[in-house]
């Protein structure tokens, strides 16, 4: 048996109320918003039905209580963020300018769902042990920090679901839409080598995630090239003067850094020793900043397809809806390198 086989399917009202041990009647009754209930649920009953509903992951389909079955066109976009991407200068805003589009192209409506934020702690698509997303027929995930277990408490329902970004969490095919990082980096390593450098040093956040462990699978796959490359994960605070000196008495000429956060940390480290990017040492940033900063342009760096991200996202969630059954789709799409002014020759 596949594990897209072994999948749990949608979970309904007979599945709570046979955990339960009362009626769909009663289960109805329980999670129907309606004044003027017909039925009366005692309490206990009401507490087995609730928790039947946490531990399956049920969400009561309001849009289905009030229209005849069947699908809506209504896509769900959910994220991990504190504060939902509204602003044109998130590096999360591009994403979501490409879902609408793909969305009114393929004649679906959008839910945001901005409230399922616990009291302390990040989103969660369970907030109060139901996904809440069950209105829609699908949703989009966005975040730089997923929590793997909603992702497969949410897969095991059997609710169609994309990331955006590459996530693989343990005994869940999902499906993804990424950027291909490995051939990015690669190709920015080949770029540096044109221009002369040879001695190249990657420097990485300390948590490791699927897309910071593409960088550096594309950064190491020029080890056969008679570079001499080398890998350094820290946090972007422990770039000070004693490890810029290090770095440049090894003999490094280019770093490359997972995320602008270490590429803007490094750049301050130079010129508080009195030096200057690129001609001290020269940086590459491979990834974007959260929130764009106003130089961000002079930056040598990798560019991501944001809106063509979200619009692919669209088109593979209404591809799972449409049919379930098929294989999980992770596609990625390829990068840019914006030249900026940060990398010279060597």
């Amino acid at each position: 048996m596949t594990t897209r086989q072994s999948r749990i399917k949608r979970v309904t009202q007979s599945d709570v109320a046979a955990m339960a041990g009362v009626s769909t009647a009663v289960v109805s009754a329980v999670t129907s918003s309606k004044p003027g209930k017909t039925i009366r649920v005692g309490k206990d009953a009401e507490k087995r039905v609730r928790a039947a509903m946490e531990t399956l992951g049920y969400a009561p389909n309001v849009v289905a209580q009030s229209l005849a079955g069947g699908k809506r066109n209504i896509i769900g976009v959910f994220t991990y963020e504190a504060i939902f991407p509204s602003d044109s200068e998130n590096f999360f805003y591009p994403f979501l300018l490409g879902i609408e589009r793909g969305a009114m192209t393929l004649g679906q409506d959008l839910l945001l769902f901005t409230s399922s934020s616990l009291e302390q702690g990040p989103r969660s698509i369970f907030p109060n042990g139901a996904n809440r997303m069950g209105v829609a027929d699908g949703a989009i995930l966005l975040g730089e920090e997923p929590d793997k277990r909603e992702l497969k408490q949410l897969y095991d329902t059997g609710f169609p679901f994309v990331t955006i970004g590459r996530r693989d969490p343990e005994d869940a095919d999902v499906n993804w839409v990424a950027a291909d990082y490995i051939t990015a980096v690669a190709d920015v390593v080949k770029r540096c080598t044109e221009l002369g450098h040879r001695k190249l040093k990657f420097v990485g956040a300390t948590n490791v995630r699927e897309q910071n462990a593409d960088r550096e699978t594309g950064f190491l796959q020029q080890q056969e090239s008679g570079l001499e490359l080398s890998v350094e994960r820290l946090a972007a605070e422990e770039i000070d003067a004693n490890w810029l000196t290090r770095c440049l008495n090894d003999g490094n000429t280019v770093v490359l850094t997972e995320t602008f956060k270490h590429a803007v940390a490094l750049e301050r480290q130079v010129l508080a020793q009195h030096g200057t990017v690129p001609e001290t040492i020269s940086i590459v940033a491979l990834a974007a900043p959260l929130s764009r900063p106003a130089d961000v342009e002079r930056w040598t760096r990798i560019s991501v397809p944001r809106e063509e991200m979200g619009e692919l996202a669209v088109r593979n969630l209404i591809s799972q809806i449409s049919s379930p059954d098929n294989a999980a789709i992770k596609a990625t799409l390829p990068c840019g390198l914006v030249p900026g002014s940060t990398l010279k020759n060597n």
